[in-house]
């Protein structure tokens, strides 16, 4: 483990390239078969990673190459959602066809699908996030911030909501009815937050400053994470007790999310030029005992 003296962290043990010149965006479903990608070449598309086989092509026009910046899958991997700067569409992975086109009020910032994938959670440059009913339309709830809303999770089975701002706060909302719950105040901006699958447990991560793990029903701090010097993009929880994070270079670390004790370490290869060298962990998610991530220089990897 790479936090013991004379370790080193793990290297992939295969790898595919699945965009020519690198990727903005991607999600792989908790069960690790299928991903939804926005590469720089392609615009959009979906693949069976049971195969590594691209089944659909998604653009948000047809004839034309959309800038996917944003992508997120159900929980059951039958719904996906793409999103550019100001337009979202809502996707069947099944048949490869679109369910509901819509326009964003203002410019998107972050995405969250719901576990069923009804409704869809946006953070925006106007200082809001707002829920969406995905499959019928429309705004559901609006969440303020005194910033742009850099991240959002939302948990419908708890009735939650969690969002982080360039206003350097994270908040906890009842997502009924849209009321404060508390509000985190850090020093810098709250770039990534999380729920865990039960809405138990949250990981916040503010720039530069250590990520926190909060047992949020006993409202107590579980752990400050040693995670400062490194910029964490992606978060997925394995249940509630285990965290894996993906970092702006090449790192993937795993904490015990009871404790917040690191408990393994990878990283992704370096591929191609010498601007991939660094890497973003674009998504990760287990398949069994077979680790899968995705990394911003276009290569899918598998540990």
């Amino acid at each position: 483990m790479f936090w013991l003296v004379g370790c080193l962290p793990t290297k992939p043990e295969q790898k595919w390239q699945v965009a020519l010149n690198g990727a903005y965006a991607a999600s792989i479903d908790l069960q690790g078969r299928g991903m939804v990608l926005g590469s720089f070449q392609h615009g959009g598309s979906y693949w069976d990673l049971t195969k590594i086989a691209r089944n659909f092509n998604w653009n948000h026009k047809e004839g034309f190459v959309t800038e996917i910046l944003y992508t997120d899958l159900s929980d059951d991997g039958k719904f996906a959602l793409t999103a550019n700067y100001y337009n979202l569409v809502l996707w069947n992975t099944t048949n490869g066809q679109p369910i509901w086109f819509w326009s964003a009020p203002a410019r998107i910032e972050a995405v969250d699908l719901s576990a069923d994938g009804r409704f869809a959670l946006l953070g925006l440059d106007n200082n809001k996030a707002v829920l969406f009913d995905a499959q019928n339309g429309g705004v559901l709830r609006e969440f303020l911030h005194a910033g742009p809303v850099s991240s959002v999770s939302l948990n419908v089975a708890s009735g939650l909501v969690l969002t982080g701002s360039e206003d350097t706060t994270a908040k906890l909302w009842n997502l009924r009815n849209a009321e404060l719950i508390r509000t985190f105040q850090f020093n810098n901006q709250v770039s990534l937050v999380r729920f865990s699958r039960s809405g138990t447990i949250a990981l916040i991560t503010p720039a530069n400053e250590k990520s926190e793990l909060w047992n949020l029903p006993r409202r107590q701090i579980i752990s400050s994470l040693n995670t400062a010097k490194f910029r964490l993009y992606s978060a997925e929880f394995v249940g509630d007790s285990r965290l894996l994070v993906g970092t702006t270079h090449r790192n993937i670390f795993e904490f015990d999310a009871r404790t917040g004790e690191k408990t393994a370490t990878w990283q992704i290869g370096t591929e191609g030029k010498q601007a991939f060298k660094s890497a973003i962990v674009l998504d990760l998610a287990w398949r069994g005992t077979q680790l899968l991530a995705i990394g911003s220089n276009g290569y899918l990897y598998a540990f």
